[in-house]
């Protein structure tokens, strides 16, 4: 996939972030060359990093605001969505560093949007150690449409028996994680595409099926590669298993599952210590 937006090139920076709904602070605002429009999904993702205090650590919840005008809260979390749970900058004093720096949103525009704002939840409003302004600092920001992807559903539409396969908490000495997406097919012969959309840093994967290996030790590529997969009646488990953590951390690779009429993607990351998952549900 081609990206249509970076910031180098395609983004300009405010000096001034647009006011954001009270208790949040704004850190940066882009201004898009070409705007969100309803009827498509859009990847945002940028680097946020801290400044280090001596002796003392913060922690601040990331929103990500479409703007026109002006921002607008109410119904944000309709339309806005974290590809990773609970997402805060997290900053610890020396010799420890932020448990994080990229993080990526996912966009379902309900209007048109022309601007995007990175905010800070301070709603607590308890006085910061930290100039909001100064000490916080976002960069490599990037917006590209997805293609478009099946319809998400938490629960099945059919009344008929739902198989639900048990999820362990560990998979080869992994924590699984629930990214908490959930999608759903009409088909039990798909394909599963891999890809690393991001930096090419080889990374390599094993993917999961229902807690058993169904893809082994693929090394990700700019390209995607496709692999055949044969679903269960009811609800699957796809997991993310890192074998290493390639050049930059973590193991973060694009999931296409593609069957005769439908395509989407989903985003997981992975480290050496705990492994992402998602559920597909199978309604044949």
């Amino acid at each position: 996939m081609i990206t249509v937006y970076a910031q180098n090139e395609k983004l300009s920076i405010l000096k001034i972030p647009k006011t954001p709904p009270s208790g949040y602070e704004s850190i940066l605002t882009t201004k898009l060359n070409k705007p969100l429009r309803p009827g498509a999904a859009y990847e945002i993702g940028f680097w946020i990093f801290g400044k280090q205090l001596p002796d003392q650590s913060y922690s601040y919840p990331i929103t990500v605001f479409p703007s026109s005008n002006d921002i607008v809260s109410n119904g944000i979390s309709d339309i806005v969505e974290s590809v990773q749970s609970s997402p805060k900058l997290e900053v610890n004093p020396p010799p420890s560093f932020s448990t994080r720096g990229h993080f990526t949103f996912i966009i379902r525009p309900d209007r048109i949007y022309d601007h995007l704002t990175i905010a800070l939840d301070n709603t607590d409003n308890k006085p910061s150690s930290i100039n909001f302004e100064k000490d916080i600092t976002v960069i490599g920001v990037f917006a590209k449409p997805l293609p478009n992807r099946a319809k998400e559903k938490t629960l099945p539409s059919k009344t008929t028996r739902v198989i639900k396969p048990i999820i362990p908490k560990k998979i080869a000495e992994r924590t699984l994680i629930n990214s908490n997406k959930s999608y759903s097919v009409s088909e039990s012969d798909v394909q599963l595409g891999l890809y690393d959309h991001r930096r090419m840093d080889n990374d390599i994967v094993t993917v999961y099926l229902n807690g058993e290996v169904a893809i082994e030790h693929v090394q990700l590529k700019r390209e995607k590669q496709f692999f055949n997969l044969a679903l269960q009646p009811g609800e699957n488990i796809i997991t993310l298993h890192a074998e290493n953590l390639g050049e930059v951390a973590p193991n973060t690779s694009a999931i296409i599952i593609k069957t005769k009429t439908n395509e989407f993607m989903a985003i997981l990351e992975s480290d050496l210590g705990q492994s992402s998952y998602f559920k597909l549900m199978c309604e044949n």
